[in-house]
């Protein structure tokens, strides 16, 4: 009887770990699931960016997830992370480099320009004559060429989105010529086009974090900053600032980027419909960048900022020596494609 119980329970013992064995199984394949998606099939995408919700860049993310979800039966979800809680732009790339996060709004090409300094290009000053001129160069033979350097890095560019035009504010002066930029202390972000940019004009660039701008605006640690409409009023610049250039010098475009490895998560027509999707978005993006700029002109006058133009003809003379530079460093290829983008 009792050699019978001890069989009785090594057979019980050995069944008990098939079991634990099984079961463990079981988890590492629901666990492998949840990462590239739900157990029902559903697909799960991020996207993040860096400014906040009620930017035109975070009000279409949400579109953009809206519809693809629609479009696809709820098949594919895409969470958006708003307002940089990824962490910076540097941060969202090498992210999806890692694998960490599928897409991201990031606004500016120059962004990637540590991977490829000719991406660099869009920061000249005055590259662009307008929105058109801008959209028409996106849209067309630099776009494509932008898509392929960054296909040769393993991004893949959905779709060309908007950040807008730069323009210059301070307390100094209402800044008209390059001869007013002189020894006017500007808040500049780390990026050395944008540093020379000031050093051609005889300014002062002090580069600071976005995040410290407002109190050093306030406290007069810096004269004066450079940015979209959008973020000069959402920021409440005009609390701080007096003067406005509409000098456009800058103009970003907001490229919206993913991985192939990020779209192998989907299937051939999911993949189709992103793509879709993007476009169709990007369309009213910059229809709204638009439209607040045309609003945000008079809404930052009755807020007490003086606006003004500037001669724009005497700046491009003036900042000719950045594109000089660049071109020397790094060749003129995409520079030309913008060129002959502005005579279509």
């Amino acid at each position: 009887m009792k050699k019978w119980f001890r069989k009785s329970s090594v057979i019980l013992s050995l069944a008990a770990l098939a079991v634990i064995g099984c079961s463990q199984s079981t988890e590492q394949a629901g666990s492998s699931n949840s990462a590239s998606g739900g157990t029902d099939g559903t697909v799960k995408l991020s996207v993040a960016h860096i400014f906040p919700e009620n930017h035109p860049g975070g009000i279409h993310l949400k579109k953009f997830a809206e519809e693809v979800s629609a479009k696809t039966n709820g098949a594919v979800e895409i969470t958006v992370h708003h307002a940089g809680v990824l962490g910076s732009e540097a941060d969202e790339i090498q992210q999806i480099q890692a694998g960490n996060l599928d897409m991201a709004l990031l606004y500016g090409i120059s962004n990637f320009q540590n991977i490829d300094p000719q991406l660099g290009v869009e920061e000249l000053p005055f590259v662009f004559k307008d929105k058109e001129h801008a959209h028409r160069a996106l849209d067309g033979a630099f776009g494509k060429a932008v898509s392929e350097k960054l296909a040769s890095k393993g991004f893949q560019a959905l779709s060309y989105w908007e950040n807008g035009f730069r323009h210059f504010t301070n307390n100094k002066i209402p800044i008209t010529t390059p001869e007013d930029m002189n020894g006017v202390k500007f808040r500049s972000a780390e990026i050395p086009i944008r540093l020379e940019m000031f050093k051609q004009l005889n300014a002062s660039a002090i580069p600071m974090a976005f995040t410290e701008l407002f109190t050093a605006l306030q406290q007069g640690t810096v004269d004066g900053q450079e940015n979209p409409l959008s973020i000069i009023e959402t920021n409440k610049f005009y609390e701080v600032q007096k003067y406005l250039s509409l000098s456009g010098h800058i103009y970003n475009s907001a490229v919206l980027v993913t991985s192939p490895q990020s779209m192998e998560k989907l299937s051939p027509e999911q993949q189709k419909i992103v793509a879709e999707v993007a476009e169709k978005i990007k369309a009213e993006e910059r229809e709204m960048v638009k439209k607040q700029d045309e609003e945000l002109v008079a809404v930052l006058k009755e807020k007490g900022m003086e606006v003004n133009e500037i001669d724009r003809e005497a700046f491009v003379k003036a900042v000719q020596p950045v594109w000089n530079g660049f071109t020397s460093k790094n060749g003129d290829e995409l520079l030309k494609l913008i060129q002959e983008a502005e005579k279509q």
